[in-house]
């Protein structure tokens, strides 16, 4: 059967047992709130209090019941009292409040009148005075703790700072700000010892609070084994050949140990050495000399701490050879001594001779004075022009070319060729060369040729003519190959003897 709520029937719920039960089943809607003329004089809105013994003191309705809350949920009832039936004062008195709590507090004043609640209930925020204070709950006094990660916890004056210390040092901090509890947490290394004992002090405003000392204990410490003494070589590897016979040495090995390096031989010479102090890698430079062997073995060791390393490593590897170092070739300029400047010759044929380094090849460049941008087209014979023109032993070289009449201009080059007529590079890459000589000047006129007359009359000289072979310019090389040479010894000489012609030109025709 189910009974409909009657709200008659809830609000016939005797006044005795409606004060009992705090008032919570008073209702709060407007047909049954009363004005209850609430006044609260002390403590005054956001005020602070001289003490932590609080009263609420005020007026209301005389005769009323005034109800003091922590809150407006009046879960919590701190006091109560009735309005004098005159005056309508009245004095609550809260229980005191602890030196943990915050001083940030409120409370929620409400009251009764005429069996309906306060319409104007309220609220009334103000301050406690701040109190030094400092606990520690965790660890407790003696506790043993399973773990050597410890928790500091506790309460302390709101504002503080509180700080974990032992004989080592400061452990931990924390500034408390408007709260009232701490927690500081702190690992301690696995060497540390189970007995530890810890002093949580605190500071307030520029003055201490009074310390606790606490102690208690965590679990054993941990022997740490004892570190390998390893060494490990990285460099050179086993087997290799280094770059050069300068090697270095390279590894790791314990902090605080010294590395040496040792060869392999009867005596077992010491080659370095090195204290790592606390680094852990090594590098040690070793200079072999041009007499030692190629092949080399080495023993790498070592001691830390008064004793060895555990191991010794022995390393095989190779050391470049050495290579005598090879004299660079210097070509002496070559020079023509014949035919000498301003030589006037005459004939088909004209014999060059000059000196130069014994051996190299000689490239003669023969250009008519009158036309530098021409090379002179040279005969088969006497000399061909594709022969070499070779450096004897004693320094001189002579070659003899046919040449038509004219005004020439001659300048040679020397170069080392190998037997097949290529150029002979040096280290660099470059041909081994030297020049340009000196630059003869001269000129060629044809012989004079007496012609049979059949009436016996007086011979008739006539100039004498080459003939011209064509223009192939294979005299300007020489089975040299170094084309860029010649022709860099061409422009020269041609660049000169343009400017002297011009000189020459405009004398002239002054």
């Amino acid at each position: 059967m189910i009974t409909k709520f009657s709200w008659r029937r809830a609000l016939a719920v005797p006044a005795a047992l409606s004060l009992a039960l705090g008032g919570v089943l008073l209702t709060s809607t407007a047909a049954s709130a009363a004005v209850g003329n609430l006044v609260v004089t002390s403590p005054a809105e956001g005020s602070t209090t001289t003490s932590r013994d609080v009263d609420i003191v005020g007026s209301a309705i005389a005769g009323s019941s005034i109800r003091v809350f922590s809150d407006t949920t009046r879960t919590t009832l701190l006091g109560s009292a009735t309005t004098d039936r005159t005056t309508g004062a009245f004095t609550v008195d809260l229980p005191a409040y602890a030196e943990t709590v915050s001083s940030r507090q409120s409370v929620f004043v409400d009251g009764i009148a005429g069996g309906s609640g306060f319409s104007d209930a309220k609220t009334v925020n103000f301050r406690l005075p701040i109190s030094k204070f400092l606990t520690v709950a965790t660890p407790t006094e003696g506790q043993v703790l399973d773990t050597r990660t410890v928790t500091f916890s506790g309460t302390a004056s709101e504002g503080s700072t509180v700080v974990v210390s032992n004989a080592s040092g400061e452990l931990g901090r924390q500034n408390l700000g408007n709260a009232t509890s701490y927690s500081i947490t702190y690992t301690y290394a696995d060497t540390s010892a189970a007995a530890q004992s810890v002093t949580v002090n605190g500071t307030l405003g520029g003055s201490g609070i009074t310390p606790v000392t606490r102690a208690f204990s965590i679990p054993a410490p941990v022997v740490a084994p004892a570190p390998a003494k390893t060494l490990v070589l990285d460099a050179p590897e086993q087997g290799t050949t280094t770059d050069s016979r300068t090697v270095t040495f390279t590894g790791t090995a314990p902090a605080g140990s010294t590395v040496i390096v040792n060869a392999d031989d009867a005596d077992g010479v010491e080659l370095g050495r090195q204290n790592l102090g606390n680094g852990t890698t090594f590098s040690i430079e070793v200079t072999y000399t041009e007499d030692d062997d190629v092949a080399q073995t080495v023993f790498v060791s070592g001691f830390v701490g008064g004793s060895g390393f555990d191991n010794t490593v022995t390393r095989n590897f190779s050391l470049p050879a050495v290579v005598a170092p090879v004299e660079p070739i210097v070509l002496d300029t070559p020079v023509i001594t014949a035919p000498v400047t301003g030589a006037a010759l005459t004939g088909d044929q004209v014999t060059f001779e000059g000196t130069g380094t014994p051996g190299s090849d000689i490239g003669l460049l023969v250009v008519p004075t009158a036309a530098l941008d021409e090379v002179t087209t040279q005969a088969a014979e006497p000399a061909d022009p594709a022969d070499r023109i070779i450096v004897g032993e004693d320094g001189i070289w002579t070659v003899t070319l046919a040449l038509e009449p004219n005004d020439y201009t001659a300048v040679a080059v020397s170069a080392l060729l190998d037997d097949a007529g290529q150029p002979v590079l040096d280290a660099d890459g470059l041909p081994i060369a030297a020049g340009p000589s000196n630059e003869v000047q001269f000129t060629l006129a044809a012989a004079a040729v007496v012609v049979p007359v059949a009436n016996g009359t007086t011979p008739v000289a006539t100039p004498s003519g080459l003939a011209y072979t064509g223009s192939d310019n294979q005299g300007l090389a020489l089975g040299l190959g170094a084309a860029l040479t010649l022709a860099g010894a061409g422009l020269a000489f041609a660049a000169r003897r343009r400017a002297r012609l011009a000189t020459v030109s405009s004398s002239d025709s002054e």
